[in-house]
């Protein structure tokens, strides 16, 4: 089996147009042609179905439809380059997204976040470079990041990061706050709001309450990146299907902080890898 989109002709085609049809999101003539006004039908049923309304008929929305078995549809995601991207993925092609990190760096570091990614069903062309871009916004080396200090998180002569303290947006309470729940690991994620919600979502509520310097971790970093993703996946889809990176970076970062490195990685790896 295969995955259908705009141009593609088949018997397969044809069977989904039948589908669509009885569910009532009408298409026009079942000719096998998948043209515009089957794309407009998908979009319609994606719509509906809570799915990022690409016009594609990919594994999400042909489980939707019902249209094939799930080890089918798993198998042919499993073959395919852009849904199960990250298995291309070579230590190469990071490589040159990443021209300043030592390729030992990326040995050590690539694996445990494929891991991650891999376990928050983040496969996809997309999601990888998201993931990847994420981290090149904070990281030149491909290491997990520690926030240092700026005019913008220090006062004249302050504590250290005395200016994130009190914010409210953040979740903080007070000093020590600011420098405790300062930004670290693979991407922007300061805050003691940020540190508790994924901290429970990825099972180590307390610990990095505790210690928040476990977020520096590349194993914990890893995995606190592929929950910040899967969490608005379907959000961030949608922001960049309309090519709206800034929102797809605020959707995981809740911050701006980086986020020219993050759109020029994007366009880069999507044009390359794409």
């Amino acid at each position: 089996m295969r995955f259908l989109s705009s141009g593609t002709k088949g018997s397969d085609v044809k069977n989904l147009q039948q589908k669509l049809n009885i569910l009532r999101f009408p298409c026009g003539r079942e000719d096998g042609v998948y043209g515009p006004a089957t794309v407009a039908a998908i979009v319609a049923f994606q719509k509906s179905h809570n799915i990022v309304h690409d016009g594609i008929c990919g594994p999400e929305t042909m489980t939707s439809l019902d249209l094939e078995t799930e080890d089918d549809i798993q198998a042919a995601k499993n073959d395919h380059p852009i849904y199960n991207a990250l298995s291309h993925v070579t230590i190469d092609k990071i490589s040159d997204l990443f021209p300043q990190a030592p390729v030992r760096s990326i040995e050590a570091h690539f694996p445990i976040l494929k891991d991650a990614l891999i376990n928050a069903s983040l496969t996809d062309l997309k999601s990888v470079v998201v993931a990847l871009s994420a981290i090149a916004a904070v990281s030149k080396s491909f290491s997990p990041h520690e926030e240092a200090l700026t005019r913008l998180n220090t006062s004249p002569g302050g504590m250290p990061f005395d200016l994130y303290d009190c914010r409210r947006d953040l979740g903080n309470e007070g000093r020590p706050d600011g420098e405790r729940f300062r930004s670290r690991g693979f991407c922007i994620f300061r805050g003691r709001f940020q540190y508790l919600r994924v901290g429970e979502i990825i099972g180590m509520s307390e610990q990095l309450i505790e210690q928040p310097d476990q977020a520096a971790k590349v194993s914990v970093a890893s995995k606190i990146l592929a929950c910040l993703i899967e969490s608005q996946e379907k959000n961030i889809k949608c922001a960049l299907m309309q090519n709206n990176l800034k929102s797809a970076y605020l959707l995981i970062t809740q911050d701006d902080d980086g986020f020219e490195l993050f759109r020029t990685t994007y366009r880069t790896g999507m044009l390359t890898w794409g």
